[in-house]
């Protein structure tokens, strides 16, 4: 007979289908759930184990379900013999006696009757599971697959819909309510039968306390705690991520490198950064671990359930020009090269390369400058010198030699000056990957967004790590947006770039543990004409780190910027392309006057000047209001209004404009 039985269970195994019919989910790096989908069959049904449960829950569904869980071989012969007397005194089957593994075996296999015959098809299907499972296993079966209602399957599911929490987080009201659904799923659904789900809640608890789990008092506080009365939405952070995970397997169980807490904050940070603009713009955001490239948030877009265009989109992924924001990278090869160093003389005049003839912003011109403040500011004629001697084609094979791979670059052989401004596309990804050679130790960390796929990784050399040093001392000395000059927040090394036709604004930056990448724009790359990478993408760039709750101090190299500039090799004092400054006279360039511009909250304008003595002061109707050594100088409105806007130079040279400050949200047309 038993080897009958052994031949049986082999023929015959018991259907496992629904206890792996799971909902797709996407969880952090500690577990988390950030976003789950209805399974295939159309259910709410995590994966749901004995770890991932309070004790509360399992104490009270033992005590009330099977107290002899762990002791009996999947039928309680004496509840069993209790259920057989009590249907034959009803001459109906008033109690199965079911035990727990019984009941798993229901789940699995449900059968439309309750039946003599069903019921010993799950005895037979019980001594299948226990025989195949141990304990614990079961109870994860029964965990996953316990109906609470509607679509609603296993204590994981139910948890989120009914409580908004983990399972690992419920109280012994949330508990007892919870031992009690599964017995009459459809009567005492709580989002529709409140009252019912509030009786069975009680009665478990009283059965709780006869039992000695819970005290009185325990069960008087139990009561007293409101009945869910309506379904909760799941969790649904980084929707986009999720889908292009679950587009190959739509039942995967993904966990991430992201980090929940964070990825929560940045994605209501996005939300509320972008809702004053058009709805035309959106925005992306990444976090990278500098030393491991991890991806700790990706936030690709804002608004995914409003009428933002591109809000279902994954803008962390798209080819997009990087503007300036890729020249840290010409001076660093260039740096590394030995063919230049950040106190290297550079020209910044009108000069043409082969016929191109790259300008500044506004025609402003310095006539020469050193390679750090021409990083620092931005400047075109500088980092095309530097190009041109270094090489584009070069420059391509050194970032697509460490898995940067810049799109749109045309024909072999024909890659152009305008490589590094913005003349080639990239993913934020590329860009954000490239940064974190200049945080660390000029290796490049390829971006990696599951622990299994970080433990494959290695890093790229791409430059010498003195030279990671010297655009981090450069990079860290740039002005910070106007609405952080005065605040707290920490130093960052960090770069902005807007795109042709203001079409992108960039801001990356890094400390001493993350590179974050912020862009803003038209997800159909039109044109904005107002977007700039320090006035939008700046702000939140700064915002982002703010949010970040494990940042860690920028490490500067030993003596600072000045130290560097201080050991300038004779060699590289003056590039071979320097040429004597042209008459360049004292102007302001931006604004012109007459212009009109709105008024915006948390963001200045930024004044352009070309020639003139250093360093300048400024005047707004004739006060005295900031004093700038650069030839840019930001001026912050309270109000809208004209103003009569003057610049003196050292030799007391002046220049003016009268300028129309519109009320409402705008972006001034500044451009790094």
């Amino acid at each position: 007979m038993l080897g009958g039985f052994v031949l049986a269970d082999r023929l015959f195994p018991p259907p496992m289908t629904r206890a792996y019919d799971l909902s797709p989910t996407m969880t952090d790096v500690d577990g988390r759930l950030l976003r789950a989908g209805i399974s295939p069959a159309g259910y709410w049904r995590l994966s749901t184990e004995l770890a991932d449960v309070d004790s509360h829950y399992v104490q009270a569904l033992l005590a009330f379900e099977d107290q002899r869980f762990y002791r009996h071989d999947g039928v309680d012969y004496r509840g069993m013999a209790r259920a057989v007397v009590t249907s034959l005194q009803a001459r109906r089957l008033v109690s199965g006696g079911s035990t727990l593994t019984m009941q798993t075996a229901r789940l699995l296999e449900p059968r439309p009757n309750r039946t003599i015959g069903a019921k010993v098809m799950e005895i037979l299907r019980a001594w299948q599971l226990e025989r195949r499972f141990t304990k614990d296993e079961i109870l994860n079966f029964y965990l996953t697959t316990a109906p609470f209602g509607g679509n609603i399957e296993g204590a994981g599911a139910a948890a989120w819909r009914y409580f908004g929490k983990k399972p690992a987080d419920l109280t012994w009201a949330e508990s007892a309510l919870m031992v009690a659904l599964p017995q009459s799923p459809v009567r005492r659904r709580p989002d529709r039968f409140s009252h019912r789900a509030e009786a069975a809640r009680n009665r478990v608890l009283d059965v709780l306390v006869r039992r000695g789990v819970i005290t009185e008092v325990q069960a008087t506080r139990g009561k007293r705690e409101p009945v869910p009365n309506a379904r909760l939405d799941m969790p649904f952070y980084a929707p986009t991520l999720a889908e292009a995970y679950w587009s190959d397997t739509p039942t995967a169980q993904i966990q991430t490198t992201l980090h929940g807490p964070t990825q929560r904050r940045l994605e209501w940070l996005m939300d509320r950064y972008v809702s004053p603009y058009d709805e035309n713009i959106n925005g992306a955001l990444l976090v990278l671990d500098a030393e491991t490239g991890a991806v700790k948030a990706r936030v690709g877009s804002s608004g995914y359930f409003a009428p933002r265009a591109g809000a279902k989109l994954d803008l962390t992924q798209a080819l997009r020009s990087p503007g300036s924001a890729l020249k840290p990278a010409l001076y660093a090869l260039a740096f590394d090269a030995g063919q230049a160093h950040p106190g290297t003389w550079l020209p910044d005049d009108r000069r043409n390369f082969a016929g191109y003839q790259p300008e500044n912003f506004h025609d402003t011109r310095q006539g020469r400058v050193q390679a750090y403040a021409a990083l620092q500011q931005s400047l075109n004629p500088p980092a095309i010198a530097i190009l041109n001697e270094y090489g584009a084609e070069r420059a391509l094979e050194a970032l697509t030699r460490v898995g940067v791979a810049p799109a749109n670059i045309g024909e072999p052989g024909s890659i152009g000056l305008s490589l590094m401004l913005g003349g080639v596309s990239l993913t934020m990804e590329d860009l954000v990957q490239v940064y974190t050679a200049f945080a660390t130790d000029g290796r490049i960390r390829p971006l990696c967004e599951t622990p299994a796929a970080c433990a494959k990784t290695s890093p790229k050399r791409f430059i010498r790590h003195q030279t990671a040093g010297h655009i981090t001392a450069i990079l860290s000395d740039i002005e910070r947006p106007y609405a952080f000059q005065q605040s707290n927040a920490p130093r960052l090394a960090f770069k902005t770039g807007t795109s042709a036709r203001n079409r992108d604004a960039w801001a990356v930056g890094y400390d001493g543990k993350y590179v974050i990448a912020a862009w803003l724009g038209r997800p159909d790359n039109q044109p904005t004409e107002t977007l700039v990478g320090l006035v939008d993408a700046a702000p939140l760039l700064f915002h982002a780190f703010e949010e970040l709750d494990d940042t860690r101090p920028l490490t500067l190299p030993a003596g600072g910027l000045k130290h560097i500039l201080d050991d300038t090799p004779l060699a590289l004092q003056n590039h071979a392309g320097l040429q004597a400054d042209e008459a360049d006279p004292f102007r302001l360039t931006f604004p012109t006057d007459g212009s009109v511009m709105p008024l915006r909250e948390g963001g200045g304008v930024a004044l352009k000047l070309s020639g003139g003595q250093r360093p300048f002061r400024l005047f707004v109707d004739g006060t005295p209001r900031s004093q700038a050594i650069g030839r840019q100088m930001t001026w912050m409105p309270n109000s809208p209004g004209f103003f009569d806007l003057a610049v003196l130079d050292s030799d007391g040279k002046r220049v003016s404009a009268r300028v129309e400050i519109t009320a409402g949200f705008g972006n001034s047309a500044q451009s790094r």
